[in-house]
């Protein structure tokens, strides 16, 4: 019995520095090597249903990501690009940072009744982006400016 566990004790250790000692020795190796990223030429990025040229989103209404901004009342937080978009009637849409000027939220934002609301602290807003009600302390909401072409939405922050 003292032999057999002899054995595995000698023999489990040898195992075990032969599994993880060749990755520590090989991690220890001083050669290095660079990883460049592809270019990304003049910023840009896109999407499904818009693109983005440095702080200029282009955004395609047809395209169904986005198409409840086509009628009053429709709204979309758009986390890509750090907004809140709706839809306030006559051709009008509106865009906002998606950042709750109380603490920061970003994620957890209704719209009804013509306010957006802040889910973290009830924070309450005009669709203007005015502040109503809410946790003292907070202010408005950061606005950009939105221009509507037929479908086209173009938002500059």
């Amino acid at each position: 019995m003292k032999n057999r566990r002899k054995f595995l004790k000698n023999a489990g250790s040898s195992a075990l520095f032969a599994t993880l000692g060749s990755s520590f020795f090989i991690s220890c190796d001083d050669t290095s090597e660079t990883v460049t990223p592809p270019p990304n030429n003049n910023n840009n990025e896109s999407g499904e249903g818009y693109t983005v040229d440095g702080n200029v989103y282009t955004i395609d209404l047809t395209n169904s990501s986005f198409s409840n901004l086509q009628s009053s009342g429709g709204w979309k937080r758009f986390d890509e690009g750090g907004m809140l978009i709706v839809n306030v009637g006559q051709g009008v849409i509106r865009a906002f940072s998606n950042s709750c000027p109380h603490q920061g939220c970003r994620t957890s934002w209704g719209y009804t009744n013509q306010n957006f609301k802040c889910g973290c602290h009830n924070a309450i807003f005009s669709n203007s982006g005015n502040f109503i009600t809410g946790p003292n302390g907070t202010g408005d909401l950061s606005s950009y400016t939105a221009i509507l072409n037929d479908d086209i939405l173009t938002i500059t922050k």
